[in-house]
């Protein structure tokens, strides 16, 4: 019950679980729905809930490490679901079962710690060890009241974007046909199709299994203007109808296919472009963004620039929104 709760959203983590008697007392953030998919019985009570106090530093004082590697313990991580992936620097990789243990000893919700070894092959999906719990890598992602499943060792899924999606997807202009490049399980086409009145969605991706969970997701969250399409973008693009927005989240080679999107683009249309690169490279890298347009005959702006999320000591992802300007 308590990870149906989980995955439905409603499971209040600020308040202890307790037991009453013969009874065990889940605190909830919302009333739950008549029928959870649960095959026992349960009742909806008002009661009194110990607050949790732990923060997300606690997990280093259970952990049994030499006192000179304490410092380099991750103090953030990555959690997908009920799944946590973090990264470890070399020196405590021979204690990579202790610091997963203590993870999950101090935060009951989640299930598995898993070890990223970096985002590998043509499918740009994470090499996972997990060090920790249940050895499965699927899970269910809530983001913006949307219900997103992956199985993290097969599809890629970045839970830091949620924000970015929801952006994008507040940006969607009524009837705009909309094309998602490199679509995965498909959060940013099912956020826009929740949240927006486009057209269509066409969602591409290469990976087969990654369009099986989108198709997947396109069912759990009850959306129904959202094509899935198996294959790659390059070849995918030319088939489909021109686009007024097109969403390339693709950070490492997002270049490599930008002239495809702009030679698809409507005029006056929008590009979400992602691309990763040393901090101080970013405006350098637009630059050249727009003198590659031009040099495909298309006049393209810059309308906006944010910097994501750290990639590493020196670089991070950026998001630009691209503008091919009306003439183009």
């Amino acid at each position: 019950m308590r990870k149906k709760l989980l995955q439905l959203g409603q499971l209040d983590n600020s308040l202890k679980i307790r037991r009453e008697g013969n009874f065990v007392i889940i605190p909830i953030l919302v009333p739950v729905p008549e029928d959870l998919g649960v095959d026992y019985h349960y009742e909806v009570a008002e009661g009194d809930f110990e607050e949790r106090t732990r923060s997300e530093g606690d997990y280093r004082k259970a952990v049994k490490v030499p006192d000179e590697l304490i410092p380099l313990l991750p103090t953030s991580f990555d959690v997908v679901g009920d799944i946590v992936i973090l990264r470890l620097a070399d020196d405590l990789l021979p204690w990579k079962g202790p610091i997963g243990g203590a993870l999950l000893s101090t935060f009951p919700r989640l299930r598995t710690v898993a070890l990223d070894k970096g985002v590998k092959g043509e499918m740009r999906v994470r090499d996972l060890e997990v060090i920790s719990g249940d050895d499965s890598t699927e899970t269910v992602q809530i983001e913006y009241g949307l219900r997103l499943k992956v199985d993290l060792r097969k599809a890629y899924f970045n839970p830091r974007l949620a924000s970015e999606r929801q952006r994008v997807a507040s940006l969607v202009k009524k009837e705009e046909v909309v094309i998602d490049m490199f679509a995965g399980v498909g959060p940013f086409s099912i956020m826009i199709a929740k949240y927006a009145e486009p057209e269509i969605v066409y969602a591409v991706d290469i990976n087969m299994d990654a369009v099986e969970y989108l198709k997947t997701n396109i069912a759990m969250n009850r959306v129904k203007n959202v094509v899935p399409v198996w294959g790659d973008a390059r070849e995918i693009l030319p088939t489909l109808p021109r686009p007024d927005r097109v969403i390339m989240n693709l950070p490492h080679s997002a270049r490599e296919f930008l002239p495809d999107a702009l030679h698809r683009l409507r005029p006056g249309g929008t590009i979400h472009f992602y691309f990763v690169c040393e901090r101080t490279s970013a405006e350098e890298i637009l630059a050249a963004v727009e003198s590659q347009g031009q040099e495909l005959g298309k006049a393209v702006r810059v309308s906006r620039t944010e910097e994501l999320k750290t990639y590493s000591p020196s670089a991070s992802v950026f998001s630009a929104d691209l503008v091919l300007v009306d003439g183009s």
